[in-house]
């Protein structure tokens, strides 16, 4: 979300963390909730209440705190978003070589391949190439943990959607894959109230892949009463 710190924090305390397993975060060893991982930068940094803007697993993780901590939160944006208990249409084929090289102890391999998938590719801006296989192949070690311990939250978040009354705002890229644009639509038609944008020619990264239209989008949403 890099493109966007610097229009957020003209109007905004902006907070980034990095997931447990990325950036500079810990490893994945003992069980643990993205949901409560997100509780803990909060409340470590005295944020009692928060706008969620997370893209991909990260807008999983802002539905999963939403729901979890409903007073904590003022406003969701889901860009790209993942969602718990969601099961596509078709199995995601393209994704078995990766998980092959991860197995066979390739980490490296496997970050290599996932650069290439699908859904890391740009279909609009393709100058911000470098910044995406930048951002997986930083993120290699990912592919070593043999166990990802999450405990999901129960019941999953597409069985409660309807629980979220903060205004919400879904951002889905046109050319994204079929599976994340089905869950775009879940979230907008689950949430009451929800607004869905969709950005033309924007594939899944589309913060990068039409950094404008997302940027638009996403202020407009943030400062409409």
């Amino acid at each position: 979300m890099a493109p966007q710190i610097a229009l957020l924090e003209k109007r905004f305390r902006v907070i980034r963390y990095d997931l447990r397993g990325h950036g500079k975060s810990e490893g994945l060893a003992a069980p643990y909730a993205p949901r409560e991982d997100l509780r803990s930068v909060l409340d470590a940094v005295g944020v009692s209440r928060a706008t969620l803007i997370g893209l991909s697993a990260g807008g999983e993780i802002a539905v999963d705190f939403t729901l979890a901590y409903p007073n904590r939160v003022t406003r969701i944006v889901l860009a790209s978003p993942g969602l718990g208990g969601f099961v596509p249409s078709a199995p995601l084929t393209w994704t078995q070589p990766v998980f092959q090289a991860a197995a066979a102890g390739d980490a490296e391999g496997a970050a290599k391949l996932w650069a290439a998938t699908p859904i890391m590719a740009l279909r609009n801006d393709l100058t911000a190439a470098p910044v995406v296989t930048d951002l997986v192949m930083t993120n290699a070690r990912i592919w070593s943990y043999r166990t990802n311990p999450v405990k999901p939250l129960a019941p999953p978040a597409i069985k409660r959607l309807s629980e979220i009354s903060c205004p919400a705002l879904v951002v889905i890229g046109q050319q994204d894959l079929p599976h994340i644009k089905a869950i775009g639509n879940v979230l907008a038609g689950g949430i009451a109230g929800a607004r869905l944008v969709t950005i033309p020619r924007a594939g899944h990264m589309l913060n990068l892949d039409a950094r404008e239209a997302f940027n638009q989008a996403v202020e407009a949403f943030l400062t409409r009463r």
